[in-house]
């Protein structure tokens, strides 16, 4: 299944805790994870202090949101003057970077425009004639507003990475990233820089999508299940057997007869002929292949990739169009010819043509694929981790694979052709 970015919600809680809220129900309705300390489902661990368990949580993120605002919130280190909120800004940057997650910084305008004043206040005094005792409390003063302007503006400083990008500036060395800082004065600010990258979430309407997407596949399950007994049975074994201990060579095909044990052959034909008018419909799963159901999230790259599930859905979904061209009634006309009511039952051997039969051989590989793939993909959608199955061929003529894997150009090697 996709794997939904995780978000990790880091502010002073008190003077967010509504826009925190907000976040997690939008972020949440995307399909999105989100780690929020003041929230039940944070599942932090009970053995350590708070402070130490929303660190931890970090590490489980692909996002860390970072809310400034006027407020410093609890102190981690008091006496460096080091905030809860600032030691997981910290935490998150190590991460960001050994590339393990994306920062995301969002500042309320006023903080941003009080800084901006502050500044501007700090110029305009180092002018004047007055202590630097002086110049400092005027600095300083409190507000309604900020009771630490001081803090908070420096903390925005390390946020923005001034000294380091200075630095780099000065020397020409490498510029620091992760230091966008994204103003904001209503959630519409922060909805418009959060949504891109929750895009791809599973909604609930993604995850009735998969239900429908279950219901197919168990429908086109059934189609090759045989019921004997009122108990419906799986013949896959059977049908790899059969081609196993009568294998069409490659020196075979070129023969207008092939010979094949009557036995053999007659319960062999005898399963075949349950492929006759089972023509399979696969709206869902050829709209599922369109869709972010099977692809996963990269946090280094910030995009989605194809999964082992997507690759056996585009596979299942070829194999369907496989079957469906071949499975008509010209194409089975060797059960009803080569049946006992023409035949009888000989012994020994019977001599069939060789053309029709490789196109039955197809045909059963095709159920083979069908009935594995399909399996494979309804247990994963119960939330089982995806294991690719054993497939048969694609030629039903033994060991033909690999000659035809030779000519055949492969999405990979079409990219490299293009230079992408």
């Amino acid at each position: 299944m996709a794997k939904r970015p995780t978000f990790f919600l880091s502010s002073t809680i008190y003077d967010f805790q509504d826009l925190r809220g907000a976040i997690k129900f939008t972020l949440e309705s995307r399909g999105c994870r989100v780690l929020a300390s003041e929230f039940n489902d944070f599942g932090g661990n009970l053995e350590q202090h708070s402070y130490e368990a929303c660190l931890k949580s970090i590490e489980q993120a692909d996002y860390f949101v970072l809310l400034v605002g006027s407020r410093v919130g609890g102190w981690y280190d008091e006496s460096s003057r080091v905030s809860i909120t600032q030691q997981e800004y910290r935490t998150a940057y190590e991460r960001h970077r050994q590339g393990l997650l994306k920062i995301v910084t969002l500042v309320r305008s006023e903080v941003w425009q009080m800084r901006e004043d502050r500044k501007a206040l700090s110029r305009h005094l180092a002018q004047l004639d007055m202590s630097e005792t002086e110049r400092k409390m005027a600095q300083d003063y409190p507000s309604k507003f900020a009771t630490d302007a001081t803090f908070i503006s420096e903390f925005l400083a390390e946020i923005g990475r001034n000294l380091e990008t200075g630095q780099a500036v000065k020397t020409g060395g490498v510029k620091p990233t992760g230091n966008w800082i994204h103003r904001f004065s209503s959630f519409r600010d922060v909805h418009d820089v959060l949504n891109p990258l929750s895009f791809s979430g599973r909604t609930a309407d993604e995850a009735a999508y998969a239900k429908a997407l279950q219901h197919e596949l168990l429908t086109v399950l059934g189609r090759f299940l045989i019921k004997i007994d009122e108990t419906p049975r799986d013949y896959r074994q059977f049908l790899r057997e059969h081609i196993a201990n009568c294998p069409i060579e490659r020196t075979d095909r070129f023969d207008d007869t092939f010979a094949i044990d009557a036995k053999k052959w007659q319960s062999f034909s005898t399963v075949m002929i349950h492929t006759l008018g089972r023509k399979l419909n696969a709206v869902v799963i050829n709209d599922a292949i369109k869709s972010s159901l099977f692809l996963t999230y990269d946090r280094v790259s910030g995009s989605y990739t194809q999964t082992s599930a997507y690759e056996a859905l585009a596979k299942l979904l070829d194999e369907i169009r496989m079957y469906n061209e071949s499975a008509n009634a010209e194409n089975l006309s060797i059960i009803f010819e080569f049946s006992p009511k023409n035949i009888g039952r000989p012994k020994g051997n019977v001599r069939l043509p060789t053309m029709k039969l490789l196109i039955l051989y197809g045909i059963a590989h095709r159920w083979v694929n069908i009935v594995s793939l399909s399996m494979a993909l309804i247990v994963h959608l119960e939330g089982r981790d995806f294991e690719m199955p054993e497939l048969m061929p694609f030629s039903p003529v033994k060991d033909m694979d690999d000659e035809i894997s030779k000519e055949v150009v492969t999405a990979s090697e079409a990219r490299t052709a293009l230079g992408i």
